[in-house]
């Protein structure tokens, strides 16, 4: 791999340039009006995965944003890497917490990163990892040093629950087929340490809206009919018992 290594190299200010106009996107996934640019930004990814040497690079509409696709398959008896990413962001807000504009990326030395950092929104959530693959497979291929076969599916709409993402993946299970699949959307244990998550347990969200009477109920006419408003989950009988407890009086 020195020859990719000596590439990396030579095209680092390159490369950090096309970061940077990348992170200037704002490619809100959760806010409808940024749509536009969150397709720019789709076909943004697609292009690089040509240029890189990427085949069947495509962008394809979901019922939301859309997902690119492309691969390079060196030899079929060889492994397959699937890739996946996103290209989409959170919303920037509160916008005053931030000490420089969320979608003008600046290179900036702190105490953590005594060599400097990209601070903008999506640098390390999941732009910047995502243009890392990227550039290795460009790399990779350029020097005639790809030793697996690669796939790349990046999304974007990871920020809002991946709503499409399930269906894409029944619906082309079969180009997705892979050896492994790699992510770079997790944390490390420190700057010098490259870590590596063996499983992902996910997140699951949920809204729950409990409603009642709006007014304790005499169990002595409801019983269990309707629960208790103040006792969600149990019947107006126990909270009757429940509240005369305290005086050592059972009273219903």
């Amino acid at each position: 791999m020195l020859k990719t290594q000596e590439y990396i190299a030579a095209n680092r200010e390159k490369n950090l340039g096309e970061l940077l106009e990348l992170l200037k996107i704002p490619s809100i996934s959760a806010d409808s009006k940024y749509a536009p640019d969150v397709a720019k930004t789709a076909d943004w990814v697609a292009e690089k995965l040509r240029l890189a040497g990427a085949d069947n690079v495509k962008v394809y509409p979901t019922e939301g944003h859309p997902i690119v696709y492309g691969e390079k398959i060196i030899d079929p008896k060889k492994p397959t890497i699937l890739v996946y990413g996103h290209y989409d962001v959170q919303p920037p807000d509160p916008l005053e917490l931030w000490e420089s504009p969320p979608f003008e990326p600046i290179i900036k030395k702190t105490e953590l990163h005594p060599e400097g950092a990209i601070y903008a929104r999506g640098s390390c959530d999941d732009k910047g990892q995502v243009y890392m693959h990227l550039k290795a497979f460009e790399a990779m291929m350029k020097q005639g040093e790809m030793p697996c076969n690669a796939k790349f599916m990046i999304e974007g709409e990871e920020e809002v629950g991946s709503p499409n993402l399930g269906k894409f993946i029944v619906t082309y299970r079969d180009m997705l087929k892979a050896d492994v699949v790699l992510i770079s959307d997790t944390s490390m244990i420190a700057n010098d340490c490259p870590s590596i998550d063996t499983g992902l347990r996910g997140l699951s969200y949920m809204e729950v809206t409990v409603t009642g009477p709006n007014r304790d109920l005499h169990s002595g006419v409801w019983w269990s009919s309707c629960e208790s408003s103040e006792y969600p989950g149990k019947n107006d009988c126990f909270h009757a018992r429940r509240k005369q407890s305290y005086h050592d009086t059972w009273i219903l």
